[in-house]
């Protein structure tokens, strides 16, 4: 049960005393907090706690996300991060299963592989569906959210922030697997796009957010 989800539902929160039974103590150490957000929580938790993590990255970041439709905060830190010499991996899929949302996301490359940023398309018939990110060797966040507008201001979601270099490992051996079975994007074989899809994409990128 997620507290954000029983709150929402029932309008009441949870007390103490309910706290205290759901929590359990686990050794390690591995701190993680749960981020919940959208129409019931102002200030955009996921957003401003996705950004404000970008731009802790020294070395890498490695995102996941099957929608993903930056807001501009978001392509900030990311240029910002490449300019700074972190290295930058995105994982989507080569293919969609929402046709504009799909265009919009690809009206997004260009910007991405001209700031350094590496994208890597998972290869079909399948459909990546995982979201997560991690920041270096030390934090990852997985959940419900994806790096879109929906998820940022009008979905219900609920992220997990989590500390802990092990966690971050074993999240790193999953993105292995996708590497595996992933094909590289690069800018040469974006230039080669035919304008038809290049209009589509544009109209897509502009209508995205009423989707």
């Amino acid at each position: 049960m997620f507290l954000s989800d029983w709150y929402v539902e029932t309008g009441e929160a949870l007390g103490l005393d309910a706290l205290e039974a759901l929590s359990v103590d686990q050794p390690g150490e591995t701190d993680c907090q749960v981020l919940p957000s959208g129409p019931g929580f102002g200030g955009e938790n996921n957003l401003q706690v996705f950004v404000s993590l970008l731009y802790t990255a020294e070395h890498r970041i490695s995102i996941t996300s099957p929608y993903f439709i930056p807001e501009g905060a978001i392509m900030h830190a990311l240029r910002a991060a490449t300019a700074r010499g972190v290295e930058v991996e995105l994982f989507v899929s080569e293919i969609g299963d929402q046709a504009v949302v799909y265009h919009a996301q690809r009206s997004y490359y260009e910007e991405l592989l001209t700031a350094g940023v590496r994208i890597f398309m998972y290869k079909p018939p399948f459909i990546l569906h995982s979201k997560h990110f991690t920041i270096d060797d030390r934090v990852a966040v997985v959940g419900s959210s994806n790096m879109d507008q929906r998820s940022f201001n009008l979905n219900m979601e609920v992220s997990m922030v989590v500390h802990g270099r092990d966690f971050v490992r074993d999240l790193d051996a999953v993105t292995a697997f996708y590497h595996q079975n992933s094909r590289e994007l690069t800018r040469e074989e974006w230039s080669r796009q035919p304008l038809r899809w290049q209009l589509l994409d544009g109209l897509a990128r502009l209508t995205s957010a009423l989707q």
